[in-house]
């Protein structure tokens, strides 16, 4: 029988599977390494342009943070014309009565009696003056109940007076306007408040 030797077919299928093995290994890593790289990659871009998006969102929201505090500062000023429009035609309106309450004052003044310092608040005059006697004092308060602008002359406070002596009285006196038909119809429109009492419940029997 003749011998056949097989070993060098043998080595050499080795050889050529072992060749097959490193070539799919390498095409298997440069494929690993390909969609990597494309992952990578792809992630990247989605990242940045997430990135630009959160940028333009924050321009964005900045640029609507400055027109809302221009709005406030614009809705401010606008109160504030409207506030000094109607402190001005508060004014325009009250001139006329002022001027006549002041000419009441004027013509209740008593001989003997003269005025230092008048301060008006709201509806009501503070009063400070010098009068030769109590009586003098007395009838001014007088004649202001008479008047048909101003009312309940009240006697705040009654001493000597350091700058003239002690002959003569110095006095203190709060005087009320009386409030004309428009001021009186406006106070009457207000909206009345509610009362805080509560009903109670009778209990049966």
């Amino acid at each position: 029988m003749a011998r056949i030797n097989l070993l060098p077919w043998r080595e050499e299928l080795r050889k050529e599977k072992q060749r097959q093995f490193l070539s799919v290994l390498g095409l298997v890593l440069l494929l690993g390494v390909v969609v990597v790289f494309s992952y990578k990659s792809t992630v990247g871009l989605q990242i940045s342009g997430q990135q630009e998006r959160n940028t333009f969102l924050r321009e964005q929201i900045k640029d609507l943070d400055d027109q809302i505090k221009e709005i406030k500062k614009l809705e401010e000023e606008r109160q504030r014309l409207i506030e000094r429009m109607d402190m001005i035609t508060r004014l325009q309106q009250s001139r006329p009565k002022v001027v006549r309450i002041f000419d009441e004052i004027v013509r209740a003044i008593p001989e003997g009696l003269n005025l230092k310092s008048i301060e008006r608040k709201n509806n009501k005059m503070t009063v400070i003056g010098s009068a030769e006697s109590a009586q003098r004092v007395t009838a001014f308060m007088r004649k202001i109940e008479e008047s048909a602008w101003l009312q309940n002359g009240t006697l705040k406070d009654i001493d000597s007076d350091k700058d003239y002596g002690a002959g003569r009285k110095e006095f203190s006196l709060i005087i009320e306007e009386i409030p004309d038909k428009s001021e009186q119809a406006a106070k009457d429109a207000e909206p009345a408040k509610p009362s805080k009492k509560k009903n109670k419940k009778k209990g049966g029997s």
